[in-house]
This record gives C-alpha cells, sequence and structure tokens, in this order.
C-alpha cells in the first residue's frame, strides 16, 4: 500500500526523502529565458491533493489526501533548496516527509542521497558506477517532442561499453484541457501533460520491466494531476521509491494558494 511506499524510502539528513536524479544544472544548459513556470515556489505555498489507489479493474484500495508546504530555505550540499514538508493522510494512518528541491529557467530540480541507491546495482558492477546528485522533474522549454533523462544508471564496464542498469525518461505529451475539481468549484485549465517512463534492467540482455506515470501541470500553480503505477509515485514529489505494484495511483489538486 502507499503508506510502505513512504516508509521504504530512504534517510538523509533530518529524514529528507532519497531522491533518485539526473544531471544538476550545468554550464551545458541554454541560456536563461523568460519560459512559463510550471512550478511555482513561493514559500508558504500550499497544495491539498487526493488521492486514489485502485486495482487494475478499478476496484478503489484506499483513498486519502497528500498535503505538500513550501516551508523554507535549506543549503545542501553548497547549494540553497526549497523544503518540501509532505504529508499523507489515509485516516487512521498518516506519513510526513521532506523534499528538497530547487528551479532555475532551465527546469526543477530534486536533491538525493546517491548513497543509498547502491542496492539497485550489482556488486560486480558497482565499482564501474558512478551516481549523479540531483533529478530533473522538469526541463525547460517544453516543446513538441521534448524528452529528457530523469536518471540513468549505466556501468561502465570498459571505455566504450556499457551496461543499463536503470533509465527514467520523461517525454512532454503536449497540452490537453482538463477539469480540476476543486473543493468549491471546477476548473477546466490548460494543462502540459508529461508522461514518465521507469525501465528497471534486471539481467544482461534481457528487455526491462517497464512501469509509467503521467503528470500534468498548469502554468502558475504547477502539479494538478498525477496517474499512474505507483512503483514511480513519487516523481511527482520528485523522487521515486523501489516497490513495484500492478496498482495505479491518481492524485488530483483540490486546493491550493500560491504564496
Amino acid at each position: 500500500m502507499i503508506l510502505r511506499i513512504f516508509r521504504k524510502i530512504f534517510f538523509i539528513s533530518f529524514a529528507l526523502i532519497i531522491l533518485i536524479g539526473c544531471n544538476s544544472d550545468s554550464s551545458t544548459n541554454p541560456p536563461d529565458q523568460n519560459f512559463p513556470d510550471y512550478y511555482p515556489s513561493g514559500i508558504g505555498s500550499t497544495f491539498k491533493y487526493s488521492i486514489v489507489e485502485t486495482d487494475l479493474i478499478g476496484n478503489i484500495i484506499q483513498s486519502g489526501t497528500r498535503n505538500i508546504l513550501y516551508s523554507g530555505i535549506f543549503n545542501f550540499r553548497g547549494r540553497d533548496y526549497l523544503t518540501q514538508e509532505d504529508s499523507l493522510d489515509f485516516g487512521s494512518q498518516s506519513s510526513i516527509n521532506t523534499f528538497l528541491f530547487r528551479k532555475t529557467e532551465t527546469g526543477i530540480f530534486y536533491a538525493i542521497d546517491t548513497s543509498q541507491i547502491s542496492f539497485l546495482i550489482p556488486d560486480t558492477l558497482r565499482q564501474f558506477v558512478t551516481l549523479r546528485d540531483e533529478m530533473r522533474l522538469l526541463f525547460y522549454p517544453m516543446t513538441s517532442g521534448s524528452s529528457w533523462s530523469l536518471y540513468r544508471i549505466t556501468a561502465v564496464v570498459q571505455p566504450g561499453i556499457e551496461v543499463k542498469i536503470l533509465d527514467i525518461i520523461a517525454t512532454f505529451d503536449g497540452t490537453e484541457q482538463i477539469d480540476l475539481n476543486f473543493t468549491s468549484e471546477t476548473v477546466n485549465v490548460s494543462a502540459q501533460k508529461v508522461k514518465y517512463t521507469l525501465e528497471l534492467y534486471s539481467d544482461i540482455g534481457s528487455p526491462p520491466t517497464m512501469y509509467t506515470a503521467n503528470m500534468w501541470f498548469v502554468e502558475n500553480i504547477g502539479l494538478v494531476k498525477f496517474e499512474g503505477n505507483q512503483f514511480i509515485f513519487e516523481l511527482s514529489g520528485g523522487g521515486i521509491v523501489f516497490e513495484p505494484s500492478p496498482d495505479i495511483l491518481t492524485q488530483e489538486l483540490i486546493e491550493y494558494e500560491i504564496e
């Protein structure tokens, strides 16, 4: 269940969530430009989502709410990150966690603790792997057909020869009109849809096991909807956990306040 997902996420300083990541922003990025803001991040901003978990035939397993607060600034590895307090409530059970993210004109980046990812890497390949310390949840500008790798684990066993272990790919799927069912009203908005695909390789030469999810982002609001396999549910908070399941999670924004 979803609460098991939160409990299995790893530890970094003051209980930060493990966030699997991609390259950090660097000098190879395009120059800063004034792109639409699909991830408002004012301190004090709050977001409330409804969450429903269903099986493959649509039976509801459990439902609850998720609350997010951008509470302040925290310096981690020499960079200033926004602190995202994230709570999940299913009535009799709840979980509270913390994420760190930063934003630039070229995307949204979440911090990770690479020391806890090594369990995915076979012992025989671990010495050949170098892990990255951030993921890029969004890449700006989002244009037709654009895609990027959030995170990729490969082992360079010798020059020119790589063994792929894990790959998380994001693809911009275009603009869609969707209804937001807020507590007080229903509003139709234009949303940017991004598809996330996780490929997990267990044997060299074998096809990967694949998991997918979609997220919808609205300008000057942020993430308004998540729908997909719970294996990558934590991407909607900037992270990921490794607990495969056929169950489907739907997360929809019902209240928000941008500061």
